[in-house]
């Protein structure tokens, strides 16, 4: 008999709508419900909620609680774990979790969904259904599965390769653009030649992210004299254009904000780097100081950085 602790959070698939308003409900397994309807078996569900948000309330000290929650757990007592979460955010704690859980013995795989459980469009219960089945095919690894609009199948990411769903169709989508596999009515196909290694990242016994990181995205005309850099803040990621650029020349340019955070000593990183040739206006900032972080998706480069400036990494040379 499977055995799986299911840890809710939040989000849509906890959510339930009254008058139009879509709200979160202490306690609401109505997912889990749904499927242990559709798909009867010999599962057997612990329930447990350490959150309860909506996920565009998130906050790097909901990240500390989930963490420091599932460090405590006796993972021995399970054959693996599914974390439910709003899909606002899923992207984001994906890579986190991927970061602070991938030396965990058994599989972890978080999920969420497009509409409430009782919404018939809704893919809470195919979602959970597909999660279940990554369980009883993997002995270890951080996964995170979702099923998007139109779809015949449930993506099955590594969830520190996942990006955020664009806003018009809802879709999840890989940084790497290729997914880990699939989940087609119940069973699981591998698409990718990755391979699930255990590793523990940092010694902390404990997750505290007291120190913090601004994430800065560009466009046109941007106000970087706007910005203002509080003394928490150890490291600013500017992730750049889609070819790995930043505006370098004119007025309120990535070249003077650079500066900016070198006179108040922190630290400056700009992502997504292709490990190759870059443009004129990434290599000048390279040059004046800015870290690349190469072929890292911006939620995991976040990810890695408030880790990196908060926890014990043991190989920190290697680990942005």
């Amino acid at each position: 008999m499977t055995k799986i602790l299911f840890v809710m959070t939040g989000g849509t698939i906890g959510s339930y709508s009254h008058n139009g308003i879509i709200s979160v409900k202490q306690n609401n397994c109505r997912a889990l419900e749904l499927f242990r309807e559709n798909y009867p078996s010999d599962t057997e569900f612990e329930i447990t909620q350490p959150l309860n948000i909506l996920s565009e309330n998130l906050e790097k000290y909901h990240w500390e609680s989930l963490v420091n929650f599932l460090y405590r757990i006796n993972t021995s007592k399970y054959n693996g774990i599914i974390i439910t979460h709003g899909s606002d955010t899923l992207s984001y704690t994906s890579a986190m979790l991927a970061i602070c859980l991938n030396h965990f013995d058994i599989p972890v795989v978080i999920t969420a969904s497009n509409y409430i459980p009782d919404d018939k469009r809704s893919n809470a219960v195919e979602n959970i259904r597909s999660a279940v089945t990554v369980i009883n095919n993997f002995q270890n690894g951080v996964f995170t599965v979702y099923k998007n609009d139109g779809d015949e199948f449930c993506s099955v990411f590594r969830s520190d390769d996942i990006c955020e769903a664009d806003r018009l169709h809802g879709r999840f989508t890989s940084f790497k653009n290729s997914i880990f596999g699939k989940v087609i009515e119940g069973k699981f196909k591998k698409t990718s030649d990755h391979e699930i290694i255990k590793h523990r990242f940092f010694d902390d016994e404990a997750l505290s992210l007291q120190n913090d990181v601004m994430m800065i995205k560009p466009y046109p005309s941007m106000l970087y004299s706007a910005i203002n850099i509080p003394e928490s803040v150890k490291a600013v990621l500017h992730v750049t254009y889609h070819s790995c650029t930043a505006k370098t020349d004119g007025s309120q340019n990535a070249l003077d904000f650079l500066e900016l955070c070198k006179a108040k000593n922190t630290d400056f990183y700009i992502t997504s780097v292709r490990n190759s040739s870059v443009y004129e206006t990434s290599n000048i900032l390279i040059k004046n100081g800015a870290v690349p972080i190469y072929d890292t998706s911006d939620e995991t480069a976040l990810a890695k950085l408030l880790l990196y400036y908060n926890c014990n990494i043991t190989d920190r040379k290697n680990f942005l």
